[in-house]
């Protein structure tokens, strides 16, 4: 059996919607799902069925309504006098209310989970969440759940404390399931999965052990922004990166922020048999690495992220190599004279 955990993580959850993207292109059945906090609430859609519409959801809800927050989006590295105004006022708001009110995520919950599907899909769907009273996580599967209290469990796995207090199910208090287990591999690999796939979200909490023969952990490469950071453009960037390092991993390509056709060690090789060796060396030193064809990826990713090349494509390493002799000829740093001096057989 094959299993997938979806970590917690806010509005970084968008990653994983890009992800699974990437799990459908590549035929990969799943046959449970288990997740934390939003990772519970991606992972029910999966389990009924419908995770092909997990992107579609993450683009057409309006987060800053399902939070109640105030909605200020200007250019995401640049920390500005608006961005610091609205995170007070939006801090300010949540403690006069004591907390952020529910009804938003009750209502996501609601309009795009179809608990028919998700109790009667053949795929396994489970969640942790933590009881307040006395912090005892409850790392529980569907069978013991039942339609009527189903979302709310998702909403107890999902339960911050900037959230105002609700008591759920059994008429208790809970919290985010990120308080006993982020990325809940072990409920999984407990009920007997031989595989399991990690998403990682880098969310905050408590990060348990697993056994990592059985694990593949599909994690960003690159920052995923903060945790409620509601832009669009931010949720859209992560629905990308989640497809390509996730497809990057699937298919075997080459690349560690970048995806290249996969192509063996000895053609890095020849690509490099008639570089001097001391430049060579330098090349090596600079990136430590210990192979041609690492020493080779580094050098082509470096210069696409200095000059800004699109990440979301897969690219074929004689073409890009064309690309940047071309475009880049008369550039002086001796990462690009490394990249001119490469030669095709």
């Amino acid at each position: 059996m094959i299993g997938l955990a979806l970590e917690g993580g806010g509005t970084r959850g968008s990653y994983q919607a890009g992800a699974y993207l990437a799990f459908l292109e590549c035929n990969i059945k799943i046959d449970g799902v288990c997740g934390t906090s939003i990772g519970a609430l991606n992972g029910a859609v999966i389990a009924s069925g419908k995770g092909f519409l997990l992107p579609r959801i993450w683009r057409n809800s309006n987060m800053d309504e399902i939070f109640n927050l105030k909605k200020e989006y200007e250019d995401e590295n640049k920390l500005s006098i608006k961005h610091i105004k609205s995170f007070l006022i939006n801090i300010v708001n949540v403690i006069a209310n004591k907390g952020i009110n529910l009804e938003g995520l009750k209502k996501l919950i609601d309009d795009q989970i179809d608990i028919d599907a998700l109790i009667n899909s053949q795929i396994d769907f489970g969640l942790v969440t933590v009881r307040l009273k006395d912090l005892k996580p409850l790392c529980i599967f569907k069978k013991d759940m039942t339609k009527e209290n189903i979302k709310e469990y998702i909403l107890a796995s999902c339960f911050l404390p900037i959230f105002k207090k609700e008591k759920l199910i059994d008429n208790e208090y809970y919290l985010d399931g990120g308080f006993y287990d982020v990325g809940p591999v072990n409920m999984l690999l407990d009920k007997g999965y031989q595989k399991v796939y990690l998403i990682k979200n880098y969310g905050l909490g408590i990060h348990r052990k697993y056994n990592q023969e059985k694990v593949t952990v599909i994690e960003p490469k690159r920052s995923l922004g903060l945790i409620l950071d509601f832009d669009p453009k931010r949720i859209e960037e992560n629905i990308k990166m989640g497809y390509y390092d996730t497809i990057r991993l699937l298919k075997g390509l080459d690349g560690i922020n970048y995806c290249f056709k996969p192509k063996k060690e000895n053609y890095y090789k020849k690509l490099n048999k008639n570089i001097p060796s001391i430049e060579y060396r330098r090349l090596k030193n600079f990136f430590s690495t210990k192979t041609e064809k690492d020493t080779i990826i580094k050098a082509l990713e470096y210069i696409m992220e200095k000059e800004n090349i699109n990440y979301y494509h897969i690219y074929k390493v004689r073409k890009i190599i064309k690309v940047i002799k071309k475009k880049y000829k008369n550039k002086d740093h001796f990462i690009y004279q490394y990249i001119k001096k490469l030669r095709f057989f």
